[in-house]
């Protein structure tokens, strides 16, 4: 037998875990948001989110800190501490205040995640193809305001 025993209600990292997990999950459902969308906003990837989530691994202490903020949820809370009924999410301060949020379609997030991965060359050539593009909409656009006039 080891010295030290551990009472059986103790929390564990193999117990709490899960805990977070599933309270993740369920403040994550009720935001509305995806899995992706999450793991965006706190700066992890998607498959780390989705194995914290399946109550894989407990989250660093500054990852909890960003996802209680992104989740509106406290940390209590979030590690099973607390109930849910009796939170009320973290307001934030001034200095972690940001702008709105512009709302994304999930095809913009998804190109979003592919430009932050490019290098400054690939960034080039992308800039370069979306000024064609944005000149071609121009075009397009004045070349059928005249003839929508004639209609009228």
């Amino acid at each position: 037998m080891s010295a030290v025993r551990r009472k059986k209600d103790e929390l564990t990292p193999e117990k709490l875990a899960p805990k977070v997990g599933i309270a993740a999950r369920e403040a994550r459902n009720r935001a509305g948001l995806t899995q992706e969308e999450v793991a965006e906003r706190v700066g992890i990837s998607p498959e780390v989110y989705g194995r914290m989530e399946r109550g894989g691994f407990l989250p660093s202490t500054p990852t909890l800190f960003k996802l209680c903020h992104v989740l509106g949820v406290r940390a209590d809370v979030l590690l099973g501490l607390a109930a849910e009924e009796s939170a009320t999410p973290p307001q934030p301060t001034q200095s972690t205040q940001r702008a709105p949020r512009l709302e994304l379609t999930r095809d913009s997030r998804r190109l979003l995640r592919v430009v932050r991965t490019m290098d400054s060359q690939q960034l080039a050539a992308f800039r370069r193809v979306t000024c064609v593009l944005v000149d071609f909409k121009r075009k397009r656009r004045r070349s059928r305001k005249p003839s929508q006039e004639a209609r009228t």
